[in-house]
C-alpha cells in the first residue's frame, strides 16, 4: 500500500525529497487512523446492535413467562424469523412496555436524530374515547414507530412486506394486540374486529409515505 502511495517507478528514502518521507508517513498515518476509527465504529454499531436483539430476547422470555402475554412472544418470534430488524419490533411494543420505549428513544439518538413528522389523527378511536394523557401514549407510539420506520425503511419494508406490496400479517396482529392491552389499561374494551380496523389504518399511516421502499412483486409466470 506505501508502493503505491509513492507512484510507480519510485524509490523514496527518509532523506530525500526534503522531508517526503515524512510527508507520506503522517499522510500513511492519516490513512490507518481514519481506518481504524472506521472500524471501531463498527463495532460499537454491532455491540448496539447486538444488545437491541439481546434485549428482543430477553422480552420475549418474560413475555413467555407471563400467561397473559404468550401470544405477543409467539407474534414476536415470528417476526424475527422474518429478519424484522429490532429497532421496529421494539417500537411496536414501546406502547405496553417501558423498556422498549427506552429502547426506542436511546436508538434514535443514536442515529442522530430522525425527521420531526407530525403524529397521526387518531379518530377511527373517537374523540372522547381516551383521556388526554392516553391520546398523547398513543400518538407517541405512532410517531415511534413512523420514526424508526424512518431509518432504515428498505430493510425494515423488506421483511414486512409480502405479496402483491401487503403488509405481513403477523405485525397487523401484533400491533392489535398491543392496542388491545393498551386500551385495556386504560378502562376500554373495543370489539376485536374494531381494534384490527383501527391497527390497519395506523399501519398504513406509519407505512404510507416509505412505500416506494418497498421491494417490487416477483413477476408471474408469461409476464
Amino acid at each position: 500500500m506505501l508502493m503505491d502511495l509513492g507512484g510507480p517507478g519510485e524509490n523514496i528514502a527518509p532523506d530525500e525529497g526534503g522531508g517526503g518521507g515524512e510527508q507520506l508517513s503522517e499522510e500513511a498515518k492519516a490513512r490507518f487512523a481514519g481506518a481504524a476509527a472506521a472500524q471501531q465504529q463498527a463495532r460499537k454499531d454491532e455491540k448496539k446492535a447486538k444488545k437491541r436483539d439481546d434485549g428482543v430476547a430477553q422480552m420475549i422470555l418474560r413475555f413467555l413467562s407471563d400467561t397473559q402475554r404468550i401470544h405477543l412472544a409467539t407474534l414476536i418470534s415470528r417476526l424475527v424469523a422474518l429478519d424484522c430488524p429490532s429497532p421496529f419490533l421494539l417500537a411496536v411494543l414501546s406502547l405496553v412496555s417501558a423498556d422498549s420505549a427506552k429502547a426506542v428513544e436511546e436508538y434514535l439518538a443514536e442515529q442522530g436524530g430522525a425527521p420531526q413528522i407530525d403524529p397521526k389523527s387518531l379518530a377511527p378511536l373517537g374523540e372522547d374515547a381516551l383521556s388526554t394523557e392516553a391520546n398523547l401514549g398513543l400518538e407517541q407510539w405512532i410517531l415511534s414507530m413512523e420514526l424508526v420506520l424512518a431509518t432504515d425503511p428498505e430493510r425494515i419494508l423488506k421483511s414486512l412486506i409480502v405479496d402483491e406490496g401487503n403488509i405481513d400479517g403477523t405485525v397487523l396482529q401484533l400491533t392489535t394486540f398491543v392496542l388491545e392491552e393498551f386500551l385495556k389499561e386504560h378502562g376500554k374494551a373495543p370489539a376485536f374486529l374494531d381494534l384490527q380496523r383501527v391497527s390497519i389504518a395506523i399501519l398504513q399511516s406509519v407505512f404510507e409515505n416509505y412505500m416506494h421502499h418497498a421491494p417490487l412483486p416477483a413477476p408471474k409466470e408469461g409476464e
